[in-house]
């Protein structure tokens, strides 16, 4: 179902849009200019080819499609996260911390994670549990700060997501002006028919065609790029949140408290959207 919901808004915004142009008597030919489209969404390319680094050109192409394909954050990927945690530390209780190693090294290939295809398959998290506990293998000294360690990484993980609604962000605010400027070189066209036996219809159409320049500036910076930008600020807060569970349980873990109280240490960090019932 949730997989439904963007290509219906997207539904919802172009019959709100065209449908009630048409109710006020508009002709939809009158809003057909391409060369305005292809002034503004080629200055956005641009400027957004401009201001990004290539790899938040490839995490946008991505992301794109994650707009189509579900939320990766639900109640399904909390409880096997917290079930793929309860195993490894049940492991490395009864068996010691280095039969972790082998699940470790190489999750994709670990029975414990293979259980759970949606935590094998969620890049960040998969690599986030692995790594750390790579980091408690190693033993570290009681003076190390881990809870600090956690959450310096989930700062940085963070801010590296939020890299791809930044960068759209601006386009959003940027897309107005564009169409500004396609507004304005329909000006210009206009000046062109003024003087001598001056056709007022012509005239008019140009002015419109103009005025259509920053009709589809604002259109399509609030109707498309800002909602795309606050649906990935909204997964990225997810991820986030996610990832702050696993740091608690880690946390807990790592000073001596028991598998069942990690966990519970760790469900209540979880959203309450999300909330998963006591065992």
């Amino acid at each position: 179902m949730t997989t439904l919901t963007k290509p219906f808004g997207i539904i919802v915004i172009l019959l709100s849009f065209l449908g009630g142009f048409l109710l006020m008597g508009g002709n939809l030919a009158a809003i057909w200019h391409p060369a305005e489209l292809v002034v503004i969404l080629g200055i956005a390319l641009g400027a957004f080819l401009l201001s990004a680094p290539v790899y938040v050109w490839m995490a946008t192409i991505t992301s794109v499609g994650r707009i189509f394909g579900g939320e990766r954050v639900n109640k399904k990927i909390y409880g096997d996260t917290l079930a793929v945690l309860d195993e490894l530390v049940r492991l490395g209780r009864a068996s010691g911390m280095l039969a972790l190693e082998k699940h470790v090294l190489t999750p994709d290939a670990s029975p414990i994670f293979r259980k759970y295809p949606k935590v094998l398959k969620h890049r960040i998290l998969k690599k986030f549990i692995v790594d750390n506990f790579s980091y408690l293998l190693l033993n570290p000294p009681q003076s190390q700060d881990f809870e600090g360690h956690l959450l310096d990484q989930i700062d940085g993980i963070y801010n590296s997501l939020m890299e791809v609604p930044r960068a759209t962000g601006k386009i959003a605010d940027w897309m107005p002006g564009f169409g500004i400027i396609a507004a304005i070189m329909g000006v210009i066209m206009t000046m062109t028919l003024l003087g001598g036996e001056m056709d007022v219809g012509l005239i008019g159409q140009s002015v419109g065609a103009a005025l259509v320049g920053t009709l589809m500036g604002i259109f399509l910076a609030f109707a498309f790029v800002a909602p795309f930008t606050h649906f990935l600020e909204v997964m990225n807060r997810q991820e986030k949140a996610l990832l702050e569970m696993v740091a608690a349980y880690l946390h807990a873990y790592a000073n001596g408290v028991s598998p069942n109280l990690a966990i519970e240490i760790a469900r209540q960090r979880i959203p309450p959207e999300y909330e998963l019932p006591r065992k």
